[in-house]
């Protein structure tokens, strides 16, 4: 009888497992609209950061918020999110994402260099070292949007 009663236990609990996996995984196009809604956020920060340089500790937390989701760029692009995959019905991420990965994360990477160096102009006090700072952000963020970006289509 507890063997029975150990199996009926096993088995429900493998049940209960695998109802819970399949309602946490996200369908392809969940993933696309988290991605679109980080990189909002992200925007938002960076606009709000830009209209407070006078206030470089309220600047710097704005800029700390855009910066720790650029760092994780790369990791909401899994492979099945782009225009053209299965399940994606609105995507603006070109194939070319992971057709060249290497070159992909180097552009990441190059957006948070440009967000890190407004972030340490800020801490220099110097007006003119912050605009420029945030003229490397379009450039740094145009690494990706330009080559890996496909037109906004509705």
């Amino acid at each position: 009888m507890r063997a029975f009663v150990g199996v009926v236990a096993l088995v429900a609990g493998v049940g209960l497992s695998i109802a819970w996996a399949a309602e946490t995984e996200k369908t392809p196009q969940q993933i696309v609209d988290e991605r679109v809604a980080g990189m909002k956020k992200m925007g938002g920060a960076l606009k709000a950061a830009s209209g407070l340089k006078a206030d470089p500790a309220a600047a710097k937390a704005k800029m700390a918020e855009a910066i720790a989701f650029a760092e994780t760029i790369p990791s909401h692009f899994p492979k099945g999110t782009g225009i053209g995959d299965p399940g994606v019905t609105k995507s603006r991420a070109l194939q070319e994402i992971w057709a060249k990965p290497d070159e992909f994360k180097a552009a990441a990477e190059a957006a948070v260099a440009a967000l890190k160096a407004v972030d340490t102009a800020l801490d220099s006090g110097e007006q003119a070292a912050v605009d420029a700072a945030f003229k490397g952000v379009g450039k740094g963020c145009g690494g990706c949007h330009k080559p890996f970006r496909g037109p906004d289509k509705d």
